[in-house]
């Protein structure tokens, strides 16, 4: 089974015993330490060794984790240790963090551009974006020059192509028709 599926499953799960809960945020901050946790070489290694049994990991885990995160969110990591899963905790945080902006009425959305966007910008995009989609946004961008100018913008299945090199693909492709 495909780990992204894996990771949706186990957020979905998280999610609804959260939002049962009343406890979103905090299953966000205890799905961001252990994500980082995870991420560190030697944890990793550790948890991934198959000559250590299910209960010793467990075990590593609670002594190390008891005091920072919940004891759900320290049940699932042992789960999730016990399966040889554990490299599955940031996928399932990103997927938590999906469900969560989705359920708040946030949108995501990524902005794409030649050169970096100043924070003036950055709100024009987003108020823009808002207006388009009618929820508010979280907006990442990421520079590529590739795009000579403009920007892309991606919202959910819209997507928004400002980009010069596309605006100049389309005049070769229309000088072309022409010709012919």
């Amino acid at each position: 089974m495909p780990r992204s599926a894996s990771a949706r499953r186990y957020a979905q799960a998280v999610f609804q015993i959260a939002n049962e809960n009343d406890e979103l945020e905090s299953w966000l901050d205890d799905l961001t330490v252990l994500s980082a946790a995870v991420q560190d070489a030697e944890l990793s290694a550790f948890l991934d060794a198959p000559q250590l049994s299910p209960s010793q990991k467990i075990s590593v885990l609670k002594s190390t984790l008891t005091d920072t995160v919940g004891p759900l969110a320290l049940n699932l990591v042992s789960l999730l240790a016990s399966r040889n899963l554990a490299a599955l905790l940031p996928g399932i945080g990103e997927q938590y963090q999906r469900l969560l902006d989705e359920h708040n009425g946030i949108e995501r959305a990524e902005v794409v551009s030649a050169v970096p966007l100043n924070d003036a910008q950055r709100a024009s995009v987003e108020e823009l974006l808002k207006d388009m989609v009618g929820k508010e946004i979280r907006l990442t961008s990421r520079v590529d020059p590739q795009i000579i100018g403009g920007m892309v913008a991606r919202v959910g299945d819209h997507l928004i192509d400002g980009s010069t090199a596309t605006m100049l693909e389309s005049m070769r492709r229309e000088l072309i028709e022409r010709r012919s």
